[in-house]
């Protein structure tokens, strides 16, 4: 079976099943090759195909159908027999191929979230939705990556039932030392954009490091809101209390030093940042959003509406998660060794492959 896997988003969690699936890929009978776009900013691995058109959508449209052709002479000359698009402008790009050419080849799709679960709007709700409902015509499966995820796609009718499948993301086991320090500091590793709501991040922050002042916050990512979150901080006087940190080759390196992680996700397919963050035993604070309802069970809180609107009920929650901290660690690995160990998901994701219905 030769596999395509093809990703303009290469960067965060689909990044991270990406390079999972070649890294962990133990069938001798699939043979995967990769193509991603470099524009996320991430460091893009040798074996790697490159192609920059693939972030060309939507803003410079025939640029990026000139990618189609590319496209289409790869999948005859390596012989493609199926392909797996990584996110909603891969997905796009594979609806279009089919469209051009009128190509039988099987595609599973994973959204990795979809779009439309955040409220933009009656008109935008429905357009997006529309659109998702459409591209699901051209997919063989649609792998959702959480029971949350996909319980959205079929009460929305995004898919049909036979056509989605759960395959929960999956983390290595990673060896590591609690590094000890007297503050009480809190972490999220994310790209610094609109999906994960670095404002709210520093709204929170803000307020927890006022009340419990031996408190820190850090943000490891890139992202388009980078710099302005940075300025933020600067404005707000707490450059001591809130770092965003940028872009780190090895995120693990920060969660060995912190105590608690924070997501504040608008939404999220499965993140794997928290999946890193509970195999390294850490509690959990997160929005209370698709994705990271399963992530929380007796190993920290959810974030809900109730919480962020009432400060004296937020300090009360972080206060709550400081206290238990030792149990909600042990309750978070527990969690991980259970459900999230990085070859279920490589091996679910390859029988998928090999199934008749792939085939």
């Amino acid at each position: 079976m030769k596999v395509l896997e093809i990703c303009e988003s290469y960067g965060g969690g689909v990044k991270r099943q990406i390079d999972y699936l070649n890294r962990f890929a133990n069938n001798k009978n699939i043979e995967m090759t990769t193509m991603v776009s470099s524009k996320r900013g991430a460091e893009v691995p040798a074996k790697y195909l490159t192609d920059d058109r693939l972030s060309d959508f939507p803003k410079h449209p025939i640029r990026y159908l000139s990618l189609m052709k590319k496209l289409h002479e790869l999948i005859v000359t390596k012989r493609i027999q199926l392909v797996h698009a990584h996110s909603t402008i891969a997905g796009i790009t594979m609806v279009l191929y089919k469209m051009i050419y009128h190509d039988h080849i099987p595609v599973v799709f994973t959204p990795h979230a979809y779009f439309s679960e955040v409220d933009r709007g009656w008109l935008k709700n429905h357009i997006l939705k529309s659109a998702e409902r459409f591209m699901s015509h051209f997919f063989t499966k649609v792998i959702h990556v959480s029971s949350g995820e996909e319980k959205y796609a079929l009460d929305n009718k995004l898919v049909k039932q036979s056509q989605s499948v759960v395959i929960n993301n999956g983390v290595p086991f990673h060896e590591y030392e609690k590094i000890s320090h007297p503050n009480i500091d809190f972490i999220n590793v994310a790209r610094c954009g609109f999906q994960k709501d670095p404002q709210l991040f520093i709204k929170i922050a803000q307020k927890i490091t006022a009340a419990i002042p031996d408190s820190r916050f850090f943000w490891v990512g890139d992202g388009p809101m980078l710099n302005e979150c940075r300025a933020e901080v600067i404005r707000l006087g707490l450059a001591d209390k809130i770092k965003f940190v940028g872009f780190h080759a090895n995120p693990y390196t920060y969660l060995e030093k912190s105590d608690i992680f924070i997501s504040t996700s608008r939404y999220e397919g499965q993140p794997f940042s928290v999946l890193e963050a509970i195999s390294e035993k850490m509690p959990l604070i997160i929005t209370d959003v698709i994705g990271h309802k399963e992530l929380v069970h007796h190993n920290g809180i959810l974030l809900t509406d109730e919480i962020l609107n009432d400060d004296q009920k937020l300090v009360a929650a972080f206060k709550e998660v400081i206290d238990h901290k030792g149990e909600d660690a042990k309750a978070s690995y527990q969690l991980f060794t259970k459900k999230y160990d990085v070859m279920n998901m490589v091996n679910a994701i390859e029988h998928i492959y090999l199934s008749g219905v792939a085939a």
